[in-house]
């Protein structure tokens, strides 16, 4: 009898599931938080963490992702959660949960790394790290066999050779360091503007000028380039660049990059054509492209290029307002993710004819199936205009302006049914670099729509909290140190909105930080950017000049900071950058997008 009881009562503690706990449960990254219940033993970038791996001579797992990264959420629910995966890393490893938006430099030294071995890399990113810390194999998502086998593998063999393969990994990084940094020499003096020529016919040399966009495969907006072919081609008036930027501001704002119904751009496309969008939606895209839109309406004399980067802006402050325990922040979150809360990426944004003829009016679904494509067939469907207005309206029988009328009521009613039946995860973190570009593009909107002036103060009251008196925050809920983009960002943004609104504090503020900038992070000893103090790798990253990413390269923003700033020693301090090319410039302009072109619009300041 005791045995049976003893029996129920073990077949009973099993079926109850299991509950996890590190130390990331309660973190204030949504990203990382979210990994707290996972079976594994994460700890948090830091010297706690590499100090353990020393001790105990372990190869130390760092995955780096963030909240709105759709293989992230995939690796995640397939390996991260398994307890035969977690019990191997909790064995044989020392495993790091990094945040990308909240380690941007980190996160960029790995990104060199995977790429130079690899030849490509993103997120999720999954980097072996020797207790000396120095990267020794890495990759982007792993299937669960395959990431099962490998930390088999690698722990075997640790286990055997750890010295020569702590050997073998410092002598890897210190050639891929030499390689990287190799053309980071100074040659003749040459100013960087003398590079802006070479910068176009790179660029157009791998312009789509069917489709719109750089490359042949994903489309990304290429904010840096795109924004720095426009300027430079402001002067020369190359008709074909001009009708190529064109052809990209239209597909980007008309087909699948952009949010037909609620607004906003998504992070990138996943087809040549601009059709299917990686659903995540990035603030400092939301904040680039209507920077972007306002010089080309200007240029162009188009007033629809305008109404996109208003529109982008309204979309920002009805879906991207950020909060805090005392309420609205002033300030825009980091991202919506690309899976909603049913884990389906793009479920968010995806519609049925199904859907349709449930909450339209007859009229409305026969409108919005000829005008998105939607049919009884179709599967769940991403709206997207398949026609000009003027055909639609011949289509439907009717006039521009009725249409135009009846496709802002129908698309009204569908998000509203939206709002109240799905949801898109949220990443809440409100991000002091990201913000300082969000505030440069509301510096400009609040010069054609006054209405966006509240919205932009808010923001900018935001940035200033973030500085202490001492030093920028990295974000609201961290006491980090602010890095390099964070200071030069944030220098920019405030600058752009004092100009633009007569804030004396934003420009006493921003003029500031732009000098405690280059205090912290330029030698003018040898001419080297520092990106972020207390690295804790090896090889420190320093170079002369600063590639762009997706947004433009700190070292640019600090520059045009520095020349809004308007004060004589850091006009001169720009200048003195800008008159010294560089060997990696001069090889790989399309890299250095926007420092070319900003060398150029200041160069005669």
């Amino acid at each position: 009898m005791k045995k049976t009881i003893f029996a129920f009562l073990v077949s009973v503690l099993l079926a109850i599931p299991v509950s996890y706990s590190n130390n990331l449960k309660d973190h204030a990254s949504p990203y990382l938080a979210m990994h707290g219940n996972d079976p594994i033993e994460w700890m948090e970038w830091g010297d706690e963490a590499l100090q353990k791996a020393r001790k105990e001579n372990k190869l130390i797992f760092v995955s780096v992702g963030y909240y709105a990264c759709h293989w992230c959420h995939v690796m995640h629910r397939e390996s991260f959660s398994n307890k035969e995966i977690a019990a191997k890393l909790n064995k044989n490893y020392i495993s790091i949960k990094v945040d990308r938006e909240l380690n941007p430099i980190l996160d960029k030294r790995l990104i060199e790394f995977v790429s130079a071995t690899l030849g490509q890399a993103g997120w999720p990113l999954n980097v072996f790290i020797t207790p000396d810390g120095d990267p020794l194999v890495g990759a982007t998502y792993i299937p669960q066999k395959a990431f099962s086998s490998a930390l088999t593998d690698l722990a075997q063999q640790w286990s055997k050779n750890s010295k020569s393969m702590s050997a073998d990994a410092k002598a890897l990084n210190g050639k891929l360091k030499f390689a990287l940094n190799g053309q980071e020499v100074r040659g003749k003096k040459k100013h960087i503007a003398d590079n802006s020529n070479a910068f176009m016919s790179d660029v157009m040399a791998t312009a789509d000028t069917l489709q719109g966009g750089l490359g042949e495969e994903m489309k990304f907006p290429s904010s840096p380039q795109i924004h720095a072919l426009l300027t430079l081609n402001k002067a020369r008036k190359k008709a074909e660049v001009d009708e190529f930027i064109k052809l990209t501001l239209d597909v980007m704002s008309q087909k699948g990059l952009h949010d037909e119904l609620s607004g906003g751009f998504y992070r990138y496309t996943v087809d040549q054509g601009w059709n299917t969008p990686h659903y995540e939606k990035m603030l400092y895209n939301n904040a680039l492209l209507p920077l972007l839109y306002f010089d080309a309406a200007d240029q162009y004399n188009n007033e629809g290029y305008r109404k996109t980067a208003l529109e982008t802006l309204h979309f920002l402050t009805s879906a991207m307002q950020g909060k805090t325990r005392k309420g609205t922040s002033g300030a825009f979150i980091a991202s919506l993710s690309a899976v909603d809360d049913k884990d389906v990426e793009g479920g968010y944004y995806l519609w049925s004819y199904h859907d349709l003829k449930k909450i339209l009016s007859p009229e409305e679904v026969k409108l919005a199936t000829i005008a998105w494509g939607i049919n009884p067939s179709s599967e769940d469907t991403l709206p997207m205009m398949q026609m000009t207005l003027v055909e639609l309206a011949k289509k439907m029988h009717s006039n521009e302006g009725k249409v135009l009328e009846q496709l802002k009521l129908l698309k009204n009613k569908l998000t509203q049914y939206r709002a109240k039946t799905r949801k898109v995860p949220r990443d809440h973190k409100l991000l002091t670099a990201w913000n300082g570009l969000a505030l440069a593009a509301f510096a400009r909107g609040t010069q054609y729509d006054k209405s966006l002036k509240p919205h932009g103060q808010a923001l900018a009251d935001f940035l200033k909290s973030m500085w202490d008196g001492k030093q920028l925050r990295r974000s609201a809920s961290s006491q980090k140190v602010g890095t390099l983009n964070d200071y030069a960002a944030t220098a920019w943004g405030l600058l752009s909105w004092g100009q633009a609104t007569g804030d004396a504090a934003a420009k006493k503020l921003g003029a500031k930080l732009a000098n405690d900038a280059w205090n912290k992070f330029y030698s003018n000893n040898n001419g080297t950017w520092l990106e972020a103090e207390g690295q804790l790798l090896p090889e420190g990253t320093q170079t002369l000049h600063i590639t762009d990413e997706p947004y433009p390269s700190a070292e640019t923003l600090l520059i045009r900071a520095s020349f809004l700033a308007g004060t004589t020693a850091l006009k001169e301090q720009a200048q003195k950058v800008l008159s010294f090319s560089s060997k990696s410039i001069e090889s790989n302009p399309y890299s250095y997008a926007s420092l070319i072109a900003t060398a150029e619009k200041y160069r005669d300041e």
